[in-house]
């Protein structure tokens, strides 16, 4: 029989991230074992339980709220590192981390435990961008932009890495009529208020479901085609600052190895997507 997927997921709230979390607490072969997010999502994180129901408790903890060299002294340990640092695998079960915010949680429970690889099958990082430009500056994209020192040392960890680029993930986007269906969905949950929002402000924001695909792989990895590439992240240059630097020579020797998801398939997305419709009643 296979093991039930469980999953820690930290999100950072918005559609996309929501629809992703929707899909996981309604799937009967996955267990929600956590979800960290920025204290101002732990309402929406409650509010997607409630409509999915899943029928078991799952704990909502904050993760760091500064990125790693902010300025900020935090004294604390976020609730976030101690729900990474504290779960395990069992023989049931496999435990995967899917994240789709910065990754400062991640890199202070690696700095806490150095052994933290052992206790996952599966990190699914949505962030970088590698041959497309980025979304936050030319290069950059938002997750590594956010925090490239805690990116680094996330890279530089070994951890059982899979990196899904916004290369991968701008592959998916809706059709102008699943827009206008999923804007009823994203109502019901609470994703949006179409009362302050228009039909074209929400295809705008909805049109790429980047977490949407970064949960594919993380729940189908079988669905989705990988490379080994040498990366490295910049964390100095004013102009590249949080870039994912890639090695593509025939020889790359600079960076370290990371398995990186270069496309998935589509067909699989559109069923589970489908699927989310089906089970949201709209």
């Amino acid at each position: 029989m296979a093991k039930k997927h469980r999953l820690i997921i930290e999100f950072c709230g918005g559609f996309g991230q929501g629809l992703a979390l929707l899909y996981a607490l309604r799937s009967p072969d996955v267990q929600v074992a956590g979800i960290i997010c920025r204290e101002s999502q732990s309402s929406l994180a409650s509010k997607l339980i409630d409509f999915a129901q899943p029928g078991y408790e799952i704990p909502i903890v904050t993760g760091a709220k500064q990125p790693l060299f902010s300025g900020t002294v935090d004294t604390t340990t976020s609730e976030g590192v101690r729900l990474l640092v504290e779960n395990t695998q069992d023989e049931e079960s496999d435990l995967t981390l899917v994240t789709f915010d910065r990754l400062t949680t991640l890199a202070l429970a690696v700095a806490r435990d150095p052994l933290l690889a052992r206790k996952f099958t599966r990190i699914v990082v949505q962030g970088g961008a590698i041959r497309v430009p980025g979304d936050v500056t030319a290069i950059a994209e938002t997750n590594m932009h956010g925090d490239p020192e805690a990116a680094a040392l996330v890279l530089a960890a070994r951890l059982p890495l899979v990196l899904v680029p916004i290369d991968t993930t701008s592959s998916f986007r809706l059709k102008e009529e699943q827009v206008h269906t999923l804007g009823s969905l994203a109502q019901a949950v609470g994703l949006i208020d179409r009362t302050t929002m228009s039909v074209v402000q929400f295809a705008a924001s909805a049109g790429a479901l980047h977490a949407w695909v970064a949960m594919l792989a993380a729940l189908s990895p079988d669905k989705m085609r990988t490379e080994q590439m040498k990366l490295s992240v910049d964390c100095k240059s004013e102009l590249s600052r949080g870039a994912i630097l890639a090695d593509l020579r025939a020889k790359p020797s600079v960076g370290t190895d990371t398995v990186v998801c270069v496309e998935v398939e589509m067909a699989e997305a559109e069923c589970w997507l489908q699927t989310v419709l089906d089970q949201g009643g709209v």
